[in-house]
């Protein structure tokens, strides 16, 4: 059975995960060779080179190699893979959006299988809503090919209005969507020290890898400068963080969200993934951050283990998020649980008329499979709490009412 990250099986150990085949396990020495190489030229590497090179270094890495990542044979489950009702949700939910945008589009940034892609286009047919294209900036190749293959065999009638993008065209009018893809960007990691602010290195000792804090005492140094002032921000605004304590910040996620801000001409910007907000982040009985690793459907909290076969993910600042949004010139338009928004999207509907199909046909199994997927998607325990939903807008004047089932932006 294929659980979503937030309900996976807890594992802590080597011995309590599967054994990669021997394929797997080869492409795998040659990504801990990789980071070998990295090491021994400057010493250590910052987590974040080390997070980099495991999810991302060309051919080698977790979403640069060809394994396969999403349902039963991969490592976790998204909320597109568990049933067409979340992206049909999505897709009601951007409606106000596109009417909105001038010669809209939508722009989905990493993509995944293609099913949320097929099944947004699909829904938008059938309420004769299609945007002009549907953009999908996808750097894996491996995954590229997948959603090229699954869209044309899905939604052949639709496959011509798919565009693939590698990089962010300039003066864009549309809907950008990411769902699940912050958490994915590598982080900083740090330690709060009576000294100062330390950051998280790995280093190679008994030929295995170390972590190992790093106090920086350069004043030149403009990263940690950004790491020491975003600290200072956070401890003025909340509460002061207790020495040893330790967790991450992920300054990719705002670059990403800024480049994205520069390019587009006037749309929203529509981020679904897991996390908190910042008083929530950086609450001190969190003192260990929310790095987790993903293999085969378990999750732990050792990255060392098969370096290019697992998924790092760390939980996304939303405060954070926002702030950045504001600095770039947008409206915060919401901010919510995927519960909230998918309830005032209108899945609940969705899902009473695909019942009522079932019903007709006297499928009692897809009734209640069905009803087991809903709950896999809203509820507290499942999917429903963990994963948020913010968005924004630029240079256009909408209101997204799946945020008004209860938007929770005083949270922030």
């Amino acid at each position: 059975m294929t659980e979503s990250k937030h309900n996976q099986k807890l594992t802590n150990t080597v011995n309590e995960l599967p054994v990669p085949d021997k394929d797997a396990a080869l492409h795998s020495e040659k990504v801990r060779q990789c980071l070998f190489d990295k090491i021994a030229d400057k010493g250590s590497i910052s987590f974040t080179e080390f997070m980099q090179t495991v999810l991302y270094e060309p051919g080698l890495g977790y979403y640069s190699a060809g394994s396969t990542k999403l349902g039963a044979e991969g490592d976790f489950i998204t909320a597109p893979e568990i049933s067409p009702l979340f992206s049909q949700s999505i897709a009601q939910a951007i409606l106000p959006a596109l009417d909105a945008i001038d010669e809209s589009s939508i722009l989905e940034v990493g993509a995944g299988s293609g099913k949320m892609a097929t099944n947004i286009l699909q829904h938008l047919n059938h309420l004769d809503n299609l945007p002009e294209k549907y953009y999908i900036l996808e750097l894996s190749a491996d995954l590229r090919l997948r959603q090229q293959q699954y869209i044309k065999s899905k939604a052949a009638e639709l496959y011509e209005r798919v565009e693939w993008l590698d990089s962010i065209p300039e003066n864009l009018n549309a809907v950008v969507i990411a769902n699940e893809l912050l958490d994915a960007m590598p982080v900083v990691r740090f330690k709060k020290e009576k000294q100062g602010i330390s950051t998280e290195h790995v280093i190679i000792e008994d030929g295995e890898f170390k972590f190992n804090y790093i106090l920086n005492s350069d004043n030149n140094d403009s990263s940690y400068q950004r790491i020491c002032q975003r600290l200072q921000k956070i401890e003025s605004e909340n509460a002061e963080l207790n020495p040893g304590f330790k967790s991450e910040i992920n300054f990719n996620a705002e670059d990403w969200l800024t480049s994205i801000s520069e390019k587009l001409n006037s749309g929203v910007i529509l981020l679904i993934d897991y996390g908190y907000p910042q008083h929530e982040y950086y609450h001190e009985q969190r003192n260990n951050g929310t790095l987790t690793c993903f293999y085969r459907h378990r999750h732990h909290d050792n990255p060392f283990i098969y370096p290019g076969l697992q998924d790092l993910t760390a939980h996304v600042d939303f405060t954070a998020i926002a702030d950045c949004a504001i600095e770039c010139g947008m409206n915060v338009l919401g901010y919510t649980t995927q519960s909230n928004f998918l309830f005032g999207a209108g899945i609940a509907q969705l899902a009473e008329e695909k019942a009522v199909e079932f019903i007709e046909q006297d499928n009692i199994v897809e009734q209640i499979e069905l009803t087991n997927k809903i709950k896999k998607l809203t509820m507290p325990y499942e999917m429903g709490e963990i994963i948020k939903v913010i968005a924004f807008s630029k240079n256009c004047t909408v209101s997204l009412d799946a945020f008004h089932f209860n938007d929770m932006r005083d949270h922030l």
